[in-house]
């Protein structure tokens, strides 16, 4: 450990000259720049205080002998040459201060640069303050990340940030999770100390980090199996267990992925933005903001895209702010009747939550379920906002509530079951050689006009005789009585499933006809 004597034949320490008291009475911690008197009281026992003349406008040297002898202080360095009194070697002496005076050519700002990178060179001094940092450190094990790097920080004296990239010679030192980068810790100076420390910092974020995304893991896993379990009762207590706020208020967000699930290993850019603007998405909705949820935001890959699950512990009002609103009003201006449902042309363009750049968000559509309670509450809003996705068009969000009418349809389009009924029920319409590609479509546009071939052919753009033809050969591959209004109904609910589940991604255009 370093003591003034030492000090004084560094290069830095030779520009000074020891006034009175000893130079070795204690060992130097740290070195201090002192701007006003009262900051001589904070400063850390054992610390070389550097004192400015407007320090010395308001304080005396005795006064400042005194004030540093309480604290334990190793030294103070006057600014410029001065003179010395008995009365001051004795107190120096008394209160076991070194008094030192500084040259007048020289800068305070070099001379407590240059003793401070000798004070943290000194092997004994670095070993300490390592010790314990790392000592601190391994203290706060369960700690969050910004609890870490506070703590950190003030045991080094330097200021650790974590960044995603880290610029062309900066300090820093790499994160990893699961052996791969995730970040950095970067720090400013050529502290040794620091960059060792850093090291143990880094490491402990890596291992923060992947103890916090095996924990979602499992919740996404537990939540998962909630909304597919046959058992509510058992899957929700396994829910409860991993984390999942289940019993709490929930409000689903669903968003369509366009390209499908990501192939195994690979980046997935659907759900790596839907977690990105998870944060925001409370306040996007009107719900004041994740202080307001009982659970941080769960995003997981379900069925055909994304569902961001939100739970406050009291019903809430879901609602999108005016900008948002106009932003609707605006954009449905643009679009055509022919091109837009009623239910679509009611919902909002969302760029804040579907993105509106990259290849991912600009072919999603989002779809946006009701404030339900519970584990079957969870369930429901969450195949809502599906049902509601399948009728969003790319940049869109539907809202479940807004659907009116096509609530039921938008329900079944979201159910398994109803779409694989549906298939089954129209699956005789695949042998039919050339026609099936076109049956499906000229059925459904069919049955919408109310059995009339000329409304039909219409909207086919064919003749009323082919539409005839077509319609003949498909209920005789149906084996069904068309005018029968059961089997009518049932045929024209079965085609709006198929033909809304099978629209083109991004899109609510459905496959051609012609």
């Amino acid at each position: 450990m370093r003591r003034v004597s030492d000090l004084l034949r560094t290069p830095a320490g030779r520009r000074l000259t020891l006034v009175a008291g000893p130079w070795d009475a204690r060992e130097v911690g740290s070195v201090v720049l002192v701007d006003e008197m009262r900051e001589l009281t904070t400063a850390a026992p054992g610390a070389l205080a550097i004192l400015s003349r407007h320090a010395m406008r308001s304080c005396d040297v005795l006064d400042a002998l005194r004030l540093a002898g309480r604290g334990g202080l190793a030294g103070i360095v006057l600014p410029g040459p001065s003179g010395t009194t008995p009365e001051m070697v004795e107190l120096a002496r008394r209160e076991r201060v070194a008094l030192l005076a500084g040259a007048s050519d020289h800068s305070l700002s070099d001379t407590v640069l240059g003793l401070s990178a000798a004070v943290r060179a000194d092997p004994g001094l670095l070993l300490r303050r390592t010790r314990e940092a790392i000592d601190g450190i391994g203290a706060m094990e369960g700690a969050g990340e910004e609890d870490i790097l506070r703590a950190a920080s003030a045991s080094v004296g330097v200021a650790y940030v974590v960044a995603g990239l880290a610029g062309p010679g900066a300090n820093a030192t790499v994160i990893r999770v699961g052996g791969r980068p995730d970040g950095y810790v970067c720090w400013e100076g050529e502290d040794p100390a620091a960059a060792i420390v850093a090291q143990v910092v880094a490491t402990t974020l890596g291992r923060v980090r992947a103890a916090a995304r095996e924990a979602e893991a499992a919740r996404e896993r537990a939540l998962l199996a909630l909304l597919g379990a046959k058992d509510t009762r058992i899957a929700a207590r396994r829910a409860r267990h991993e984390g999942v706020p289940v019993d709490g208020w929930h409000v689903a967000v669903f968003l369509r992925d366009p390209g499908g699930d990501a192939p195994p290993g690979a980046a997935d850019p659907v759900l790596r933005e839907a977690r990105g603007i998870a944060a925001a998405l409370p306040g996007a909705l009107g719900l004041g903001g994740t202080a307001e949820l009982s659970a941080p935001p769960l995003v997981t890959r379900w069925q055909d895209g994304v569902l961001v699950l939100l739970t406050a512990d009291e019903r809430t009002t879901i609602d999108l702010p005016p900008a948002q609103r106009s932003s609707a009003q605006r954009s449905s201006a643009q679009r055509s009747s022919a091109q837009r449902s009623p239910a679509q042309r009611s919902s909002a363009l969302w760029p804040s939550v579907v993105g509106t750049g990259g290849s991912a968000a600009g072919g999603t559509g989002a779809g946006l379920g009701t404030c339900q309670a519970g584990p079957d509450g969870l369930r429901r809003t969450a195949a809502q906002a599906r049902a509601a996705a399948a009728r969003a068009a790319a940049g869109e969000v539907v809202r479940f509530d807004r659907l009116g009418v096509h609530a039921l349809l938008a329900e079944l389009s979201g159910s398994e079951s109803a779409l694989v009924a549906a298939r089954d029920m129209l699956a005789p319409l695949e042998r039919l050689g050339a026609l099936s590609a076109h049956a499906l479509p000229t059925l459904k546009a069919y049955l919408d006009s109310w059995g009339s071939r000329t409304r039909a052919a219409e909207l086919l753009s064919l003749h009323p005789n082919a539409v005839a033809h077509r319609i003949r050969r498909i209920a005789e591959a149906l084996d069904a009585d068309l005018s029968d209004p059961q089997t009518r109904f049932a045929l024209q609910l079965a085609c709006h499933v198929v033909l809304d589940y099978d629209c083109l991604p991004g899109t609510t255009t459905t496959i051609s006809s012609s």
